[in-house]
């Protein structure tokens, strides 16, 4: 959100400058109102649009700055949200204006004058017009989450054509004297901008750097419902225990963010556990095999492994979010020294559902300062936040979550409740759309 606020201060203080400049501000004149409002939102939609498209390229040095790729897609959502929203207030004030010249006449425009891409101007109108509807059902796809995920992931790349539509619109239909002011530097950093990264997506290129080749070499069914597989990579590959990756085994849906399991040990194999979550992950579980080809696309995300500096740690997992506390306990056997005072709380239905309980217990035997804790909720119910707090009376812990988003608000809650900073409870925000 900050650097939404960011981007929306930028172009107000440019817009306060154009207004300077003018003629002068007729702050009585319901039309003058009306037309510097279009404007202004106008700009700021279309920096909003070019800062989404930014997001959308999934850049390492921005990732690394904003704590993870799920907190870049969140920002990538709303911006995307104001955006199409500040859009749709420009388009309907247009319209506004036979409805406004009902109630306070217009008082008339002046003589002719030939402005900058005169001959486009029209056009530019129009496909603004079509494009804003498009966008605004883009959105409506996105909110409705029984849209199927593989048919909107091709809805959502017409965001790229789309950007380029509304440079046009918004180059060709800005003021002439915005060229000559900050709004106009504005604009066309975000035209050039927006316009090189909706290239880059027209042409696949999105995360290409960090896209990996590779097979299939084991699978091991943990459950009737969770599937575990290691996938040999070709070329260099690293990664920090707690990342995950794109994965792609073919097929219609296209890549999956799954969270890797492992610590890396340097021979370029990754492993990550499936749980029947929905269509795609149900499908996989009977259609994988030893052998098959793979792409997995990343490392992603900064649910790293925490310091050992940090007091009052605790670790939850709950079901398969248990997978990127898996890789933190492996990277962390044979050096001990490394492992932060933790309580790891493993949170799972029942015993019938603990398939992790043997392997965290081997893990954590060797890694003193880490106590293993396994949590049944149809016993003792939920994990609760005041339980976590009761702990520490001298001070906050430090949180760390990887699990259903239900569980996480009800600990949110309770934490927020007792006043604890909900900066220091972090979480994996996936979400795609």
């Amino acid at each position: 959100m900050r650097s939404i606020s960011v981007i929306a201060s930028l172009v107000l203080a440019a817009w306060l400058y154009s207004l300077g400049m003018g003629p002068g501000a007729a702050w009585l004149d319901v039309w003058w109102w009306r037309r510097e409002t279009i404007l202004f939102s106008g700009v700021l939609s279309f920096t909003l649009m070019a800062w989404l498209m930014l997001l959308a390229m999934r850049p390492a040095w921005l990732e690394q700055r904003m704590g993870g790729l799920d907190r870049l897609y969140r920002m990538h959502r709303l911006a995307g949200y104001w955006a199409i929203g500040l859009g749709f207030a420009h388009y309907l004030l247009e319209l506004a204006g036979p409805l406004l010249d009902m109630l306070v006449p217009h008082p008339g425009k002046g003589p002719k004058v030939e402005r900058l891409f005169e001959a486009w101007r029209d056009s530019a109108k129009d496909l603004g017009e079509w494009s804003i509807w498009l966008l605004g059902l883009l959105l409506v796809l996105t909110l409705w989450q029984r849209f199927p995920y593989h048919l909107w992931r091709y809805a959502h790349r017409l965001l790229a054509p789309l950007f380029l539509l509304f440079a046009f619109h918004g180059v060709v239909l800005a003021p002439d004297n915005y060229w000559r002011q900050p709004l106009g530097l504005l604009i066309a950093g975000s035209a050039l901008l927006g316009s090189i990264c909706a290239l880059y997506s027209l042409t696949r290129r999105i995360g290409q750097s960090r896209r990996h080749t590779g097979q299939i070499v084991a699978m091991r069914a943990l459950a009737d419902d969770v599937l575990e597989i290691t996938c040999q990579l070709q070329g260099h590959w690293r990664h920090q225990p707690g990342q995950f990756a794109f994965i792609d085994f073919g097929g219609a849906e296209g890549a999956h963010p799954f969270t890797l399991s492992a610590a890396d040990t340097g021979n370029a194999c990754v492993r990550v556990a499936i749980k029947a979550l929905g269509d795609h992950t149900r499908h996989l579980q009977h259609t994988l095999q030893v052998g098959q080809a793979v792409q997995v696309e990343g490392p992603y995300g900064a649910f790293t492994l925490p310091s050992a500096q940090l007091p009052n740690q605790h670790w939850i997992a709950a079901g398969i979010g248990v997978t990127p506390f898996l890789a933190w306990l492996e990277a962390l056997q044979g050096q001990p020294e490394r492992a932060p005072q933790a309580t790891l709380h493993y949170c799972v239905r029942n015993p019938a559902e603990d398939l992790f309980g043997q392997r965290l217990a081997q893990l954590c035997s060797g890694l003193p300062s880490i106590r293993l804790q396994v949590h049944y909720s149809d016993l003792q119910g939920p994990l609760d936040g005041s339980t976590l707090l009761s702990e520490h009376p001298q001070g906050w812990p430090h949180l760390w979550f990887c699990g259903p988003q239900g569980l996480a608000e009800h600990l949110r809650r309770g934490l927020r409740q007792a006043g604890m900073p909900l900066a220091q409870f972090h979480q994996e925000a996936f979400r795609m759309r």
